[in-house]
């Protein structure tokens, strides 16, 4: 079963932030020897993860990954001594307030990539202004002294943290948990989980060992979405966010001694494309995956092109025929409305009435053709699309908008 990616993104940081939570809590049953190890294991998660994101190329999860690493370098460093000690205070209070500060900060920018310089810069500039800055309050150990321990003494119900500092976790928290529920990007859900870990950590700070078993958490988080990030960039397709050709070969490994194949066609669509631009070819593209995926007991594949591939598991190309007649209506009587940037008006509530008022008359039908073939037509995955395709001629042959079989 396909976990849906909004799903996924909300899972992954709660379920790691209560592993840790559980860990924490249950830190005496671990074996020793892996006790012994917990301070080490945060450094060399989010190694991993730092070095995952740089080969993936990844500014914004590269730049966490560091600034996550200095953060738990600076917690060993300097908060192993009591709170209202100097420089510890200093410490705390720049992790209070910089740390969701950056994270906000990275939730607002474009990824850019490390083969640009600005990604490369955005990458290493987090983690290296909190360190430059922890070293200057600890050069500095009177430098915002009085600032610093008074916040300390003004705690948020049991924790360490200010009610202001507390209010600024959470409200950086609740921005990323909205713009990772609208939004494609898995950095949402990882910047989510890294605050929600951390805004415990130092809540609590003194708890025996919370700060190793919180950032192993966070390891495993940043670690988990920028590998799954990966596979997504593998295996779905940019555009329209259906598998790829990869994607289909895999489940065809899995498909059993019984399935059936359609390849599902655009009509004219070189025609849209000239006549309107690429990019209403492209929203025509993604109205076709969006309809084709939710054909029932089948998956879609974006084959390439304008050309999308559904697999049927455990069916053959008789039993499919009604589910692909119905999704060929489907997107036939898909009324997509063209947009005329050039004279739309500049007011919202006037461009809203010209929308309704000429909305039938700058419709565009799309419409597709379909070609059945099932794994008793031919033998290889290879043949089997061959005759998937010349079924499909067939269908653009007979007229269009049709279904044909092998």
């Amino acid at each position: 079963m396909q976990i849906p990616p909004a799903t996924y993104k909300a899972l992954t940081p709660v379920i790691c932030a209560v592993l840790s939570i559980v860990a924490c809590w249950q830190q005496q049953i671990l074996p020793a020897a892996l006790t012994a190890l917990l301070p080490q294991l945060p450094f060399i998660l989010l190694s991993v993860a730092s070095l995952i994101a740089a080969l993936s190329n990844q500014s914004r999860e590269l730049a966490t990954s560091l600034l996550m690493l200095c953060a738990y370098w600076l917690i060993r460093s300097y908060l192993q001594t009591p709170l209202q000690s100097l420089p510890a205070a200093q410490i705390f209070y720049l992790l209070s307030y910089f740390v969701p500060s950056i994270v906000l900060y990275l939730l607002f920018i474009p990824e850019n990539g490390l083969r640009h310089i600005r990604g490369t810069g955005l990458a290493a500039m987090p983690a290296t202004l909190l360190f430059v800055l922890s070293q200057i309050f600890v050069a500095n150990p009177q430098l915002m002294a009085e600032l610093s321990l008074g916040n300390i003494s003004d705690q948020l119900w049991t924790m360490h943290l200010s009610p202001l500092s507390g209010s600024w976790y959470l409200l950086v928290l609740i921005c990323a948990v909205a713009m990772a529920s609208r939004r494609e990007p898995i950095f949402d859900s990882s910047a989510a989980g890294c605050l929600l870990i951390l805004f415990i950590t130092l809540g609590w700070i003194d708890v025996n060992n919370i700060s190793a078993v919180m950032f192993t958490g966070i390891g495993i988080l940043l670690t988990v979405n920028i590998t799954s990030g990966l596979f997504h960039l593998g295996f779905y397709d940019e555009l329209t966010q259906i598998g790829n050709r990869r994607a289909l070969l895999a489940a065809l490994k899995t498909a059993g001694n019984q399935y059936s194949l359609a390849m599902v066609d655009a009509d004219h669509f070189k025609k849209i494309n000239d006549r309107f631009g690429h990019d209403l070819g492209d929203q025509a593209l993604k109205v076709i995956a969006s309809c084709i995926s939710k054909t029932g007991g089948a998956r879609a594949f974006r084959y390439g092109g304008e050309e999308f591939c559904l697999l049927f598991k455990g069916k053959s190309r008789e039993e499919v025929a009604d589910s692909l007649e119905q999704v060929r209506q489907t997107i036939a009587n898909y009324d997509m409305v063209i947009r005329d940037k050039k004279h739309r008006p500049s007011d919202a509530s006037a461009g809203q009435k010209k929308r309704g008022a000429s909305k039938r008359h700058n419709n565009l039908r799309l419409t597709v053709s379909v070609g059945v073939v099932d794994n008793s037509d031919g033998g290889s995955f290879e043949q089997l699309i061959k005759l998937a395709d010349r079924a499909l001629y067939k269908a653009k042959a007979g007229g269009r908008n049709r279904l044909a079989f092998a």
